[in-house]
C-alpha cells in the first residue's frame, strides 16, 4: 500500500510535470506558428506588390515598345527626306555650276550664240 500511495505520487508528480511540458510546448508551437502566419501574411501582400510592379512595368514597356516604332518610322521618313533633299539640292549645285559655266566662263559671243540658237529652234 505504501508503493502504491508513493508511486501514486511519483505518478502524478511525473504526470503534472508531463503536463506542463507539453503545455509549454504547446505555447511555443503556437507563438511559433503566430510568426509563420505573420511572416506568411507579409509575403503575401508583397508578393501583390511585386505583381502589380510588374503589371505596371509591363504597361510600361509595351507603351514604351510602342513609342520606339512610331520612333523609327518617324525616323524612317526623315531620312527619305533628307535624302530627297540631298539630291535636289545637287541638281541645284548642278544647276548653279552650269550657269557659272555659261555665264562667266564663256565668252560674250559663245552666249550671244547660245541665245540665237535657242531662239531660233
Amino acid at each position: 500500500m505504501k508503493n502504491e500511495i508513493l508511486y501514486s505520487k511519483i505518478g502524478s508528480d511525473h504526470d503534472a510535470t508531463f503536463a506542463r511540458a507539453l503545455k509549454l510546448i504547446d505555447q511555443k508551437l503556437e507563438k511559433e506558428i503566430a510568426s509563420k502566419q505573420d511572416i506568411i501574411n507579409w509575403q503575401q501582400e508583397e508578393l501583390k506588390r511585386l505583381r502589380s510592379e510588374v503589371v505596371e512595368k509591363t504597361d510600361l514597356v509595351a507603351d514604351l515598345n510602342a513609342k520606339l516604332i512610331e520612333c523609327r518610322s518617324q525616323s524612317e521618313g526623315n531620312r527619305q527626306l533628307i535624302n530627297k533633299l540631298i539630291t535636289d539640292i545637287d541638281k541645284l549645285q548642278q544647276n548653279v555650276d552650269w550657269y557659272k559655266r555659261t555665264y562667266e566662263s564663256r565668252s560674250l559671243l559663245g552666249v550671244i550664240k547660245d541665245k540665237l540658237k535657242h531662239f531660233f529652234r
